[in-house]
């Protein structure tokens, strides 16, 4: 049960710059701050994420629809701002029931600091609670500062196709799907329940 993982946030983090950080799941009162991260993000860079939340209406939607067996969404809060955010997202069903997708986007000031790997460390966990055996990770081949930050992690390539996406000018971009394996611990996957 993914509930289980979230009893412990939240929780410190010491990033590589000696900032303290909070790590906690989403709030619905979060959406001001969250709003004022999305906006920090150069807009270049936030056309290549995969979800893209276009302003506070979207942004306040995200926000109050908390339903982690659906979507868990951690934040890294420092300095009291969001420095990042990574969100597990589930499939109630089907041939990929078992498959988390995974994303992450890490504020400009806090990359390489530490904060996505608290954020995926955090996914993991709750990924393994919640009975995933896998996660996986899609990404625009233009980010390729992010596709190495989750190699760091553990995550490998895939798959590459390239001149697979298009952007909005019609300009080809490779697609990269990233996979980790996680190790099942067969106590939380519910199974007799």
């Amino acid at each position: 049960m993914i509930e289980f993982a979230l009893e412990k946030y939240p929780v410190r983090q010491t990033l590589t710059n000696g900032v303290q950080a909070m790590i906690r799941p989403l709030q619905e009162d979060d959406g001001v701050a969250f709003t004022r991260f999305h906006e920090a993000i150069p807009s270049g860079e936030r056309f290549l994420t995969k979800h893209r939340l276009n302003g506070a209406d979207e942004i306040e939607a995200w926000c109050h629809d908390l339903n982690c067996e659906k979507r868990l969404t951690l934040l890294a809060l420092a300095d009291g701002q969001v420095a990042g955010h990574a969100t597990l997202h589930q499939r109630p069903g089907g041939w990929k029931r078992h498959i988390g997708m995974v994303d992450a986007l890490i504020h400009p000031d806090y990359r390489g600091l530490g904060v996505l790997r608290a954020l995926l460390g955090g996914l993991v966990d709750a990924a393994s609670h919640a009975g995933l055996t896998r996660l996986e990770a899609e990404f625009n081949g233009e980010r390729k500062n992010t596709v190495q930050s989750f190699i760091k992690c553990g995550f490998v390539e895939l798959l590459r196709l390239p001149d697979y996406l298009r952007d909005m000018q019609a300009q080809p971009h490779d697609y990269v799907l990233m996979g980790l394996n996680l190790a099942v611990d067969y106590e939380n996957t519910g199974a007799g329940d």
